[in-house]
């Protein structure tokens, strides 16, 4: 061990020479008693399990923010129920609504369900009356329909009899564009010899595909009929029931909402938010989110408790070093400061090789995707099933920082033990045994 000037045993907490010992120590060889190779393991599976946590993390976001996507394509961001409030009174409440920064569009909205009937069968369908001015609020009628068109759509006496039915009520119907189909209305008519259900028969002028795939929940059921149209069926003349606000951020849409019932919305009007409607969704995502990160938090403590092994070792292998300096005037917070550095650079060490590993995969997720397509001559994603070309994966950097700084602090806390063992070393004994 070379000469060491006594005023820099003395040098403050984390100085230069604490810092250049423990860096010294690390980068010793194996028969100089440096840092065992089961060190070197723990800073792989840091490595490992902090890119895991990103990777997993990372494309259950993608899913998350896609699902949300796509339930959300089919309705808006915050739901206002006008109540007895006419339709004149509506109109002025959209446009004040419609004149904020943070609201993208407000859609006047009158729905219900039916039962559809074609000549072969019949079932139970969603109606969802819209104007075709506000067609261009929802994503999937923008654009070609997956079969005809809407060009006649909304032409007419009372916005005409022309509707748009989603593509799988369409398969389970067993009718396209240009049929005919029959709806039903659950209220009927009031007369002398007692209530008629409302019927209509409809002009199918369009088929529209919410998202294509499977797991499509949205495209199961769903008719777009014109709003004037919907009105007279569900005798909701004069009135506008719902009213479909879209915002900018839908994550913000509790902050907007207390804002537009403090500064816009009547009182009493009520409310809904899409996370509480789709809070059964809304729920099971953010259980399976922080499930995941626990899993992930438990495998990154396993794999940094290894460190622990190898700096009891180095603690062994250096006993004679750290004996010498001590009798040189070193205190044992100088050594124990130096052990909880090796533990902190062994954790870090493995966290900026898992940021690396976990963000380069995220950010090149398709062209690795391609390459396994390739390499295995299948397609590890089928976007048919899932209706995506590829895996999704939106970076969370939250979770970035939560993954950063728990491996981080893991790192630290297992070598406080063995750390404190090298401070507590009598260098009488120590170098006796020598």
């Amino acid at each position: 061990m070379s000469s060491v000037a006594p005023e820099a045993l003395k040098d403050r907490p984390f100085g230069y020479y604490e810092r250049s010992l423990a860096f010294r120590y690390i980068r010793a060889r194996r028969e100089h008693g440096g840092v065992a190779i089961v060190s070197i393991l723990s800073l792989v599976g840091i490595a490992l399990a902090v890119a895991a946590l990103i990777i997993v993390m990372s494309i259950m976001n993608g899913f998350r923010a896609e699902l949300i996507d796509r339930v959300l394509g089919n309705s808006g961001h915050i739901r206002v129920y006008s109540g007895q409030n006419l339709a004149t009174e509506i109109d002025d409440l959209i446009i004040q609504l419609e004149a904020r920064d943070d609201v993208l569009s407000a859609v006047p909205i009158v729905e219900g369900a039916v039962l559809a009937s074609s000549d072969a069968v019949a079932r139970g369908a969603y109606v969802r009356g819209i104007s075709p001015s506000d067609t261009d609020a929802f994503e999937f009628l923008q654009g070609d329909l997956y079969r005809g068109s809407m060009e006649t759509f909304g032409d007419g006496r009372f916005g005409g009899d022309d509707i748009i039915i989603s593509e799988r009520l369409a398969r389970s119907l067993y009718v396209t564009a240009g049929d005919s189909l029959t709806l039903i209305a659950p209220e009927g008519a009031a007369t002398m010899g007692g209530v008629i259900p409302r019927r209509k028969v409809y002009n199918i002028a369009g088929v529209f595909e919410v998202f294509s795939g499977n797991a499509n929940p949205l495209d199961d059921s769903l008719i777009i009929m014109p709003l004037e149209q919907a009105q007279l069926f569900f005798n909701s003349r004069d009135r506008y029931p719902i009213v479909e606000l879209k915002i900018n951020d839908p994550q913000d849409v509790d902050v907007v909402l207390q804002t537009l019932q403090r500064e816009i919305l009547p009182r009493g009007m009520l409310t809904q938010s899409w996370k509480e409607l789709y809070r059964g969704i809304v729920g099971a995502l953010e259980v399976e989110r922080s499930m995941m990160r626990m899993i992930f938090a438990v495998l990154i403590t396993i794999t940094a408790l290894n460190i622990i092994t190898g700096i009891v070792m180095l603690v062994k292998n250096k006993a004679r070093d750290v004996a010498i300096l001590r009798t040189m005037g070193a205190s044992r917070s100088t050594i124990l400061r130096v052990f909880l550095m090796i533990g902190g650079i062994l954790g870090v060490s493995g966290l900026v090789l898992g940021l690396t590993l976990g963000l380069l995969f995220c950010f090149n997720i398709e062209p690795i995707q391609d390459f396994l397509n390739m390499l295995t001559g299948n397609a590890i994603w089928n976007p048919d099933v899932y209706g995506l070309p590829y895996i999704p994966a939106l970076i969370d950097w939250s979770e970035v920082g939560f993954a950063s700084a728990y491996a981080f602090l893991v790192s630290i806390v297992v070598s406080v033990l063995p750390a404190w063992n090298a401070a507590k070393l009598d260098p009488v004994e120590a170098l006796r045994s020598e």
